[in-house]
């Protein structure tokens, strides 16, 4: 079914969308992290006022600390050294293939600079990408300001294209902000109206190509570069926020998990073989509550980085003019 161009950027809107958003993908994963330690601790603090757990002298917590927590610790310390192993195995390279990374990027940067006229292109993420927006911008607006002084007849669905092309690069640009986070970069393209713009430009060049004039048709093929630009760009910097994701994820989980670790170890030396605790019993609830909160930080971090990284390569599993059925309006 022919779908044509969109003109604009998917947002989110709603309280409930913005909610999700900022827990999935856009809110600062330390705060997220933290949201979802606040709510253990206050379920945990809850259940232990209404009486349904019990950490009492005569209760199963020494067990539950010595074994099950701590060992769930370790496996997750764990689990955060193998993510680094895979971090690293990606940053290294032999030179052949670092070469190769290399020539596709400065491909890439040079594909842009020669359609936007620009001795080099900016190293900032949204400053680039800010740059094929408004190249993407100007190209559609030149094509509609050649159709408009000539004489020649172009269909209308051409300048329709052309219209929805220029307000689609100055959504993107309105969107951006110089020195934004790769993430929030990658947040204004990660919706699939570029690949639908790709597939409206393929159809406008077979369907209309051998009618148009060839600085037309310079103009079309200079726009679907920069559509293929926008789709290079964005699994790119997919590739570079995942990486920076997992490697603070690890050594967030290293740092809390030494922490989670020694408060687990602690918790269990508060109760006695005996069935009496270091401490007064009536602290117990507060201190044991406490505790898990700090057991649980890594998890909850491991849960918020994990979550973000799920989401952006949910939304990026295509590259160029695909759109998975559950994405097609």
């Amino acid at each position: 079914m022919e779908r044509g161009v969109s003109s604009s950027v998917s947002t989110t809107e709603g309280v409930r969308e913005r909610a999700l958003h900022w827990f999935l993908l856009g809110g600062n994963r330390i705060a997220v992290a933290a949201c979802l330690t606040v709510l253990v601790v206050a379920v945990i603090g809850g259940l232990l006022r209404a009486g349904l757990l019990t950490v009492g002298p005569r209760s199963q917590a020494a067990t539950v600390f010595a074994s099950g927590l701590t060992s769930g610790v370790v496996t997750l310390v764990t689990i955060s050294l193998s993510i680094n192993q895979f971090i690293l195995s990606r940053v290294f390279g032999t030179p052949d293939s670092l070469s190769d990374r290399l020539d596709g990027t400065r491909s890439l940067r040079g594909t842009v600079e020669e359609l936007s006229g620009q001795p080099a292109s900016p190293n900032d993420p949204a400053e680039f990408l800010s740059l094929v927006a408004t190249t993407l911008s100007d190209r559609a607006s030149s094509f509609e300001e050649t159709v408009a002084d000539s004489d020649r007849e172009v269909p209308d669905g051409v300048r329709d294209a052309m219209r929805g092309l220029r307000e689609y690069g100055d959504d993107i640009d309105d969107l951006l902000e110089s020195e934004e986070s790769i993430v929030d970069v990658l947040d204004v393209v990660l919706g699939t109206e570029y690949a639908q713009n790709m597939t409206a430009v393929r159809h406008v060049r077979n369907a209309h190509a051998e009618a148009l004039p060839r600085e037309l048709r310079e103009n079309l093929d200079a726009v679907d570069e920069l559509l293929e630009a926008i789709a290079v760009s964005r699994q790119f910097f997919k590739t570079l926020s995942l990486q920076q994701d997992f490697a603070r994820l690890s050594r967030i989980v290293v740092y809390t998990g030494l922490v989670a670790l020694v408060t687990s170890v602690s918790l269990t030396f508060l109760y006695r073989t005996n069935s009496t605790t270091t401490i007064p019993p009536s602290l117990l609830p507060l201190v044991v509550t406490l505790g898990i909160g700090v057991i649980v930080s890594p998890f909850a971090a491991f849960i918020a980085y994990i979550l973000r990284a799920a989401t952006i390569a949910r939304r990026t599993v295509s590259v160029g003019p695909f759109i998975p059925p559950e994405k097609q309006d």
